[in-house]
């Protein structure tokens, strides 16, 4: 297994492991994403500039990760803990559903926290929804502290800030 950043060429494997991602979180009550997020829009702008990134076993994309330091004004009020440094913002992580469970999501998070420390970054932020605590409690162990809540347009229920500094 290897993580390397998507390329335009990967566009059509990358939705289909979001497609199916995202019946397993309905299929459990997860109401992570939608129809409408991630979009092929923002893909497509996420490999352009180079945010995206998959993890590659035997040449099949098992997983994605997106991280840069752009946080939207929605995350303002958060009380996060690096309020002075650097950070950088994991907008969305997506292990298939068959390779769940088997440490593909927490090497994800050390990819991203290596980059981070490597660059100078004082912390990572993200966020999920409460409804996911299983995961919550996942990031919990990695280190993440729970700095506050947000409410997305056109979601009912609020997601969880989560940040870990360095």
């Amino acid at each position: 297994m290897h993580i390397q950043k998507a390329i335009s060429e990967n566009l059509i494997e990358i939705m289909y492991l979001l497609r199916q991602c995202i019946e397993d979180f309905n299929k459990n009550n997860i109401y992570q994403w939608n129809i409408s997020y991630p979009d092929t829009d923002r893909l497509i702008k996420e490999i352009e500039n180079g945010s995206l990134y998959l993890m590659i076993n035997k040449g099949v994309p098992i997983a994605t990760i997106t991280f840069d330091e752009n946080q939207d004004e929605i995350f303002s009020d958060v009380a996060w803990k690096n309020n002075g440094g650097k950070f950088m913002v994991i907008h969305r992580i997506a292990v298939f559903p068959t390779w769940q469970h088997k440490g593909v999501g927490q090497k994800l998070i050390q990819f991203v926290e290596k980059f981070a420390q490597e660059n100078n970054y004082k912390s990572v932020r993200l966020d999920i929804t409460v409804t996911n605590q299983k995961l919550i409690e996942l990031y919990e162990k990695l280190g993440f502290s729970q700095t506050g809540d947000i409410l997305y347009p056109k979601q009912n229920v609020p997601f969880k800030c989560l940040e870990k500094v360095f």
